[in-house]
């Protein structure tokens, strides 16, 4: 345990985060949260530094010489220590990168078990959509990963609870429900092409059950959860760059029943993110909006797909009939 200085401390912790999470990963979902009216960011929407921090690769624990850390965060990084050193911590190394679904998943429930010990709990949300976005899912440990120790722990003690962080879940959908985490129910997969209309794939990433309800919170959805409840599988890509660049979500549901609920949802979500634009029928696709933004939905079967950005009729239409 290394009690540190404040600017020392701050300047260890951004090296951390910045090795986890990469400036041009950061750049790549900042274009797509924008696409997706999350805009703008506030100081609110920033998750305050904590004071004590356990840096898995060093095997130190790590306390801010001042403000000195409270109680509870220092049992809380104690915790994530004692599960580093029986269930490796290094497993989560560079998992941001690779899958975003996996790595909320796999963090969220070391951190939940962390404060299920310390009694870490969520704040109240606050700000801009694009701000409760990231306190979403920034409390994604102390929230749905806090709420998943706690049923394993009830349903099986101790060894339930260890068998969770011997083998991470695998989806947010695992996260949330535990029924899916014990059978292990994996995601269904997401194709998508490298053109869509006359744009080219530049980017793309998993999007999880747990983003898709925090999208909808973001906006104020009360009924969030259950929209989101029937998420089998689902990406987030930019078509084409720059000012071109469409953002195209690519959800796939259990049943045909839970694609459509998504659809009769996502006027609301325009709403909310888009205010003003104006719809209009676009076969094959269910609607577009025009606006400062223009949008695309549809939905085929068990497959949704929403664009944002110019092109994005041309986009949406591609990827929904993606063989």
């Amino acid at each position: 345990m290394s009690r540190i200085a404040g600017s020392r401390y701050d300047v260890l912790l951004a090296r951390a985060l910045n090795r986890e999470y990469p400036r041009g990963l950061r750049r790549a979902d900042a274009s797509l949260y924008a696409r997706l009216g999350l805009t703008p960011r506030t100081t609110l929407g920033r998750a305050p530094v904590s004071l004590a921090w356990y840096d898995p690769s060093g095997h130190k624990l790590l306390l801010r010489r001042a403000p000195t850390p409270g109680r509870a965060l220092v049992i809380n990084e104690l915790v994530r220590a004692l599960v580093d050193q029986n269930y490796k911590l290094s497993r989560l190394t560079g998992l941001r990168a690779r899958d975003r679904d996996r790595s909320l998943a796999a963090t969220a429930i070391v951190d939940g078990t962390a404060a299920l010990a310390s009694g870490l709990h969520a704040h109240p949300l606050r700000g801009t959509p694009i701000d409760r976005f990231h306190q979403l899912e920034d409390s994604a440990g102390v929230g749905p990963g806090r709420a998943l120790a706690a049923e394993l722990r009830y349903l099986g003690g101790q060894t339930a609870l260890a068998s969770a962080l011997r083998t991470f879940p695998q989806t947010t959908e695992q996260l949330l429900h535990v029924d899916k985490f014990l059978e292990r129910e994996r995601a269904l997969p997401v194709r998508l092409p490298s053109w869509a209309g006359s744009a080219k794939l530049s980017f793309s990433e998993t999007f999880g059950e747990l983003d898709v309800r925090n999208l909808m919170q973001a906006f104020g959805f009360p009924d969030a959860a259950g929209v989101a409840a029937g998420w089998g599988g689902g990406r987030l890509s930019l078509y084409g760059s720059g000012e071109d660049a469409v953002a195209a979500l690519v959800l796939r549901w259990d049943s045909p029943d839970d694609a459509a609920e998504w659809r009769d949802a996502t006027p609301r979500y325009v709403a909310a993110a888009f205010p003003g634009a104006a719809v209009r029928d676009c076969p094959p696709l269910d609607h577009c909006w025009s606006g400062a933004a223009g949008v695309s939905a549809g939905v085929l079967g068990k497959t949704s797909v929403i664009a944002s950005g110019p092109g994005s009729e041309a986009v949406a239409a591609g990827l929904l009939h993606v063989p």
